[in-house]
């Protein structure tokens, strides 16, 4: 009787989880319906939420370069706040201040910037002679993780800089994998990238330190090849491919409990969830470009 109690009771514990559960994680993926961002003949990647749920930056490459621009939720309206020929990538909203930061090339040279986008003011984000791209800020915008060039090794490595102490710190010292695209959790307390064996380049696994560089978990049970986190903190979004199929699916930060969201055949990539969990934006390959779109997950 007392088994009977406790498989009851787990029962209930699985019901209630799932019905309380984020409508990410129970919500399939419609890209024909959604709403879409688009651009005729270029290619819109690497979207980014403002903290108040009603901004995306992004980049879109127009006549071979990469250039930022601001899309309005509430206006429907599409803004560009850089110029020129030198690629701009990976932008994203500064915690707590008015700028965007994202990486650029000068002579060749990848540096993180920022850029006011009322008065186009550019700035670096920090004064140190280092090579360094793709960058996430943590919750209060103290401290920034990027992927940066380490001169010794000759290789890309992991790196945080604190704007308080001025402190700059490399994070990992791999010998035989590359390193992708560090993204602070929203809670702040877990660094997520992807890494990829220089011996074996389809052997990718997702990894998660903590701030100062300690591993805490390898999830090497998928090919994850963009990636994104739940507002929790909880559960990380990725798009894949299989077979001739591309998914984009939901895990837990430890890998399991994974959730199919979309299998299709249209290519996707850069996923990014809004701040109050409501909304994804994707980069879906409709035709022959990326267009961004807009699900709502709280229908």
């Amino acid at each position: 009787m007392k088994n009977l109690q406790n498989i009851t009771l787990l029962f209930f514990l699985i019901i209630t989880t799932a019905l309380s559960s984020p409508s990410l994680i129970a919500q399939r993926i419609e890209i024909d319906s959604a709403q879409r961002i688009t651009m005729p003949g270029s290619d819109e990647l690497f979207p980014a939420w403002s903290s108040d749920n009603r901004q995306i930056a992004f980049q879109s490459n127009q006549n071979g370069n990469n250039n930022l621009f601001i899309y309005d939720l509430k206006q429907d309206t599409i803004r560009q706040i850089t110029s020129g020929k030198a690629d701009k990538q990976h932008p994203v909203f500064i915690p707590n201040s008015n700028y965007i930061a994202f990486d650029s090339q000068v002579n060749d040279k990848v540096y993180i910037f920022k850029i006011d986008p009322a008065t186009g003011q550019q700035d670096v984000v920090f004064k140190r002679k280092l090579f360094c791209k793709e960058p996430s800020f943590s919750p209060s915008g103290r401290m920034i993780v990027f992927t940066g060039y380490d001169k010794t090794s000759e290789s890309w490595q992991i790196f945080s800089y604190d704007f308080i102490y001025d402190n700059l710190n490399q994070l990992t010292h791999y010998k035989q994998k590359k390193v992708f695209n560090p993204l602070f959790s929203p809670n702040g307390k877990i660094i997520l990238f992807k890494t990829e064996e220089r011996l074996t380049p389809f052997s990718q696994s997702l990894e998660e330190i903590n701030w100062y560089g300690k591993s805490l978990i390898s999830i090497d049970t998928i090919s994850a090849q963009s990636y994104c986190w739940s507002p929790d903190s909880y559960r990380i979004v990725c798009t894949l491919k299989k077979d001739s199929t591309h998914r984009v699916i939901s895990i837990r930060k430890d890998g399991s409990a994974a959730f199919l969201l979309s299998d299709n055949e249209y290519q996707k990539a850069t996923p990014a969830l809004s701040p109050d969990g409501k909304k994804l934006a994707l980069a879906v390959k409709l035709g022959n470009d990326f267009d961004i779109i807009i699900v709502n997950l709280d229908d």
